[in-house]
């Protein structure tokens, strides 16, 4: 059994994302696996889908709010995947990865030379991430965040790729033949179970 979480804040992405997220799992794995969404908003969001509320104190904006799926008071166990809203399922995504770590996606494909230091640049994204919910090593990541520090990385690193890489919190990542970026990616000799869209703008067309 896996648990599959996504998170939808603000207007960005409304419920068709999340709901068209669980169909299409469902109708490319014979896994068993729990759909969650972690959200501020639940209205329109398929029935068989569980609903985590927003958790406040601290009350995050955008992307970090991704963060928090590592606080201890998140009622996630065991083997757990999460997916963004803009990523196109292609085929069961379900692979057996390091538990004793977090898993995220590796931009291999990314120039070396577009890397900025000074920006903070890194050559991971958190896409999709996989991790084991029971592990105290991962609580540790939002214990790490949420700390008289935290509005200092709010605003030194932008999002949490960035917090994650440069805090040096240690990560694991999927193989290169798992996921195929849609900008930088053209021509590929594998068959991913994932492509993503990153950096570009996405209507649920571009997801079908």
């Amino acid at each position: 059994m896996y648990n599959v979480i996504c998170v939808k804040f603000g207007t960005k992405y409304n419920s068709e994302f999340v709901n068209k997220l669980y169909k299409d799992l469902k109708g490319v794995t014979e896994k068993d696996f729990k759909f969650f969404c972690y959200t501020d908003d639940q209205k329109g969001i398929d029935s068989d889908i569980e609903i985590i509320p927003e958790m406040r104190s601290p009350t995050l904006k955008g992307v970090w709010n991704k963060l928090r799926l590592f606080d201890e008071e998140m009622y996630l166990e065991g083997k757990t995947f999460f997916f963004d809203l803009d990523v196109k399922i292609l085929k069961d995504p379900f692979i057996e990865v390091d538990w004793d770590k977090l898993t995220v996606v590796d931009s291999h494909w990314k120039d070396p030379s577009i890397i900025r230091p000074t920006n903070y640049d890194v050559t991971m994204n958190s896409s999709v991430m996989a991790w084991n919910a029971d592990n105290p090593e991962i609580k540790n990541i939002w214990n790490h965040f949420n700390t008289g520090y935290r509005d200092y990385y709010l605003r030194k690193y932008v999002g949490i790729d960035r917090f994650i890489t440069h805090e040096k919190i240690d990560y694991d990542t999927f193989p290169h033949e798992y996921i195929q970026s849609k900008k930088y990616q053209e021509d590929i000799n594998y068959e991913p179970s994932v492509l993503t869209f990153e950096e570009i703008e996405v209507g649920l067309e571009d997801l079908r």
